[in-house]
């Protein structure tokens, strides 16, 4: 093996790595794509839509937020909005990242009706289930996690959201689970979701107090 062709390999195996694996280096410097257009962005949101079985909803890309879902009424006239700048500004700057993202909007449409009750804040079951949906579909479409995880990871506990390091767990976590016993749909591969907050409940049930606690402090 020569010289370059050592490099070659080097560069290949980091890229392999980073695909799942990503620091914040990786995230705001590594496999940048700026050349997605609005057809291909409104294209990969039909995919997803098809892929939940949903009607595909109306597209706003101005938000004051990275991305977010509004349901419409009967599962009709839903909204999907997303800021393209503030994504990329935060990490969001690649075709896969942005695809995890839609994912995980959308999975909120098709979990509406879903009721989990494993841990004391029902939202951030929500929160978690549509993770979770982000690290199934990421196998049945070969996509990469590492921004996403990454992004995701960083972002802080709130009344609606669970603590970031628990939203890049459960979609490691369903990645892994899915790989293992080959589930091929979002419906049977729920199955999975209650051992993950079974094991971090108490810690999600404490957290949660915390965040109510200093939300009467303010």
């Amino acid at each position: 093996m020569t010289r370059k062709e050592m490099f070659e390999h080097i560069g290949e195996w980091s890229s392999f790595v980073r695909r799942h694996n990503a620091n914040i280096f990786d995230v705001m410097f590594k496999d940048i794509d700026y050349s997605l257009t609005d057809k291909e962005l409104n294209d990969i949101i039909i995919d997803v839509a098809l892929f939940f079985d949903l009607e595909i909803p109306i597209i706003n890309k101005h938000c004051d937020t990275l991305t977010e879902v509004h349901f419409g009424s009967n599962g009709k006239n839903s909204e999907l909005y997303y800021n393209l700048q503030m994504m990329r500004n935060n990490g969001i700057n690649n075709k896969d990242a942005f695809t995890l993202c839609i994912v995980h909007e959308l999975a909120h449409l098709y979990l509406k009706k879903n009721n989990f009750m494993l841990c004391r804040n029902e939202l951030w079951c929500h929160e978690l289930a549509a993770d979770y949906i982000v690290g199934i579909y990421s196998v049945l479409n070969n996509i990469a996690t590492g921004k996403y995880k990454y992004v995701v990871s960083q972002m802080p506990m709130a009344i609606t959201h669970p603590d970031g390091k628990h939203r890049a767990a459960v979609v490691e976590y369903a990645r892994q689970s899915t790989s293992k016993y080959l589930w091929r749909n979002v419906h049977s591969s729920l199955v999975g979701l209650p051992a993950f907050i079974y094991e971090r409940q108490r810690t999600l049930n404490d957290e949660f107090a915390q965040c109510i606690k200093n939300i009467q402090k303010k």
